[in-house]
């Protein structure tokens, strides 16, 4: 399968499947946002929306070394995996 560049995943929906140690994998769901300029730089922003109140995840493009895959299983159109140290509070 082709592997996706961040910018083609704009407006699409998006699986984040997050890999925690000892613990079962979570899966979060939202819709891609890509922008060029702002405070990341160039950047895919995929907002989470949660019934304690909505967030965002947010990938740089500079740093983002990952797959996008196909996101058929999460009934999403694409799907990205992230290790739970990676993650941190903007």
């Amino acid at each position: 399968m082709q592997n996706y560049r961040l910018h083609q995943l704009d407006g699409r929906t998006i699986a984040i499947e997050i890999n925690a140690l000892n613990r079962r994998p979570i899966v979060l769901r939202g819709v891609g946002s890509f922008e060029l300029a702002g405070d990341f730089g160039p950047a895919l922003r995929v907002e989470i929306p949660d019934s304690d109140g909505a967030f965002e995840i947010v990938l740089k493009e500079c740093e983002w070394d990952g797959r996008v895959e196909s996101g058929e299983r999460f009934d999403c159109e694409f799907a990205l995996q992230l290790d739970a140290n990676c993650l941190c509070p903007s």
